[in-house]
C-alpha cells in the first residue's frame, strides 16, 4: 500500500473494512484516517500510558483540536498558562474559555467550576482541561484535586502531557479520561516527527475520537514519520534525562548572573510548585524560563539572544537543538513576573559548550553595565 491507498484483494474485503473503518491487517480502510504504521505506534504509546487505545494526528495542536472537535463542548475550563495556539483554536471554534489560576489549588478550581456549572449544567457542555507544568512559566496545579472534583461533577477530563511525556507522568493512571501529547517533541526527539497523539482511557471515548479522525482526515501522518517515532520511543527516557541534566546546569549558571532576577522551573527547591513537582513528576525536562532584571531595556536582552551561537530562536522544543524564545503569555487571572522573560530549551549538545556560549553572550551585559 501507499500512504493514501490501502490495497484489498477483493471487493468483499474492502466492503467489510469500509463498514467498520479498519483494514484486516492494521490501520484504517483508507490511509487518510490511519495507516498500519500509525496503528502500530498508537498501540505502542497507548500501552505505555495503560490506555484503551490511541490515534495519531499531524501535530500536537491537531491532537488537541481533534479531541475538542470530537466532543464539541460549549466551554472548556483551562489553566491560565495553557498552550498559546490552543487559545487561537478555541476562539476560532467559538468555544468559551473559562480560566482557572495557573497553579490552582483544589479550592480555587472548585470555585471556578461552580460558577461555570451555573451556566453550563449538562455534562456534554463542559470539558476540564489540564496542562502541567504550564507553558512558559511552568506552574503546577493540584492535579489530583482537580481530577477528583471533575470526577465528582461527572465531567470529562483532558490533559496535555507533552512536558512530561509518558516517562515522567501517566495521566490516565491518575484518573484523566484523555491525554494528548505533541510527539514531535521528546518521543521523536529530533524535530522530524511532526505528530501528536490522543490516548483514551475508555473505549467509548476512543470511538468518538476515531470517528472524528475518520470524518476529518486529521490522521494523515506519513508512514515514515510513524516508523521513526515507533523506534525512537524506546530511547525517550535516556534522552529526556540528558535534557534535564543539562537544563539544571544552565539554570545554575543563570541563577548566578546579576542581570537575572529569577529562573522559572518547578525543579528548583525555591519554586512554590516544587512539592507538587516532586509528587507528580520527580525529574524535569529541558525547559526553563529566565526572568531578566526589570530595569534592563528589552533591546539589551534581545542583543544577548542574538549573540548566542548554539541557541536557536525557534518555537517548539524537545529536540536535539538548544532553543530560546521570548515568553509572551496571555494571562487573565495569573500575574506575570516583572521583567523580560526568555524560555530556554536545553538540547543534546555538550553542556560545557552551551555554558561557554552563554558566557560569551553575557559579555554584552558587562559591556553595557554603565
Amino acid at each position: 500500500m501507499g500512504q493514501s491507498s490501502v490495497l484489498f484483494p477483493k471487493l468483499e474485503t474492502y466492503r467489510t473494512a469500509d463498514k467498520c473503518g479498519r483494514a484486516p491487517y492494521g490501520g484504517a480502510e483508507y490511509g487518510i484516517p490511519q495507516t498500519p504504521e500509525a496503528d502500530a505506534v498508537c498501540r505502542k504509546i497507548a500501552a505505555l500510558h495503560k490506555g484503551y487505545g490511541a490515534v495519531i494526528c499531524p501535530s500536537g495542536l491537531s491532537a488537541i483540536a481533534t479531541t475538542l472537535d470530537a466532543f464539541s463542548p460549549k466551554a472548556v475550563l483551562i489553566p491560565d498558562n495553557v498552550y498559546g495556539p490552543m487559545l487561537r483554536f478555541l476562539n476560532r471554534r467559538h468555544i468559551k474559555q473559562i480560566r482557572y489560576p495557573a497553579g490552582a489549588s483544589a479550592d480555587e478550581f472548585r470555585s471556578v467550576l461552580l460558577k461555570a456549572r451555573s451556566e453550563y449544567s449538562q455534562r456534554e457542555d463542559l470539558i476540564v482541561y489540564i496542562e502541567a507544568p504550564g507553558s512558559g512559566t511552568f506552574e503546577i496545579p493540584d492535579i489530583n484535586g482537580i481530577i477528583a472534583i471533575a470526577q465528582n461533577a461527572k465531567l470529562r477530563t483532558v490533559m496535555d502531557n507533552t512536558w512530561a511525556s509518558h516517562v515522567r507522568f501517566q495521566p490516565l493512571e491518575h484518573g484523566i479520561d484523555i491525554a494528548v501529547q505533541a510527539t514531535t517533541k521528546y518521543e521523536g526527539g529530533y524535530g522530524d516527527t511532526p505528530s501528536g497523539i490522543v490516548i483514551a482511557k475508555h473505549p467509548q471515548d476512543l470511538q468518538i475520537i476515531t470517528d472524528e479522525l475518520r470524518a476529518t482526515g486529521n490522521g494523515a501522518v506519513a508512514p515514515t514519520t510513524c516508523s521513526r517515532l515507533y523506534h525512537r520511543i524506546d530511547s525517550t527516557e535516556e534522552r529526556l534525562n540528558q535534557h534535564a541534566d543539562t537544563a539544571q546546569r544552565l539554570i545554575e549558571w543563570f541563577l548566578k548572573q546579576p542581570f537575572v532576577t529569577n529562573v522559572l522551573s518547578p525543579t528548583l527547591e525555591t519554586s512554590p510548585y516544587h512539592e507538587r513537582f516532586q509528587h507528580y513528576f520527580g525529574k524535569g525536562n529541558g525547559l526553563f524560563s529566565v526572568v531578566f532584571h526589570p530595569d534592563l531595556p528589552a533591546e539589551h536582552v534581545e542583543a544577548f539572544v542574538d549573540a548566542l551561537n548554539l541557541f536557536w530562536v525557534a518555537e517548539s522544543w524537545g529536540g536535539h537543538l538548544s532553543l530560546v524564545l521570548p515568553v509572551h503569555a496571555k494571562r487573565e487571572v495569573t500575574p506575570m513576573p516583572d521583567g523580560y522573560i526568555l524560555r530556554f530549551h536545553a538540547g543534546l549538545e555538550d553542556y560545557q559548550d552551551l555554558l561557554r556560549d552563554l558566557n560569551q553572550a553575557a559579555g554584552y551585559f558587562l559591556d553595557n553595565s554603565n
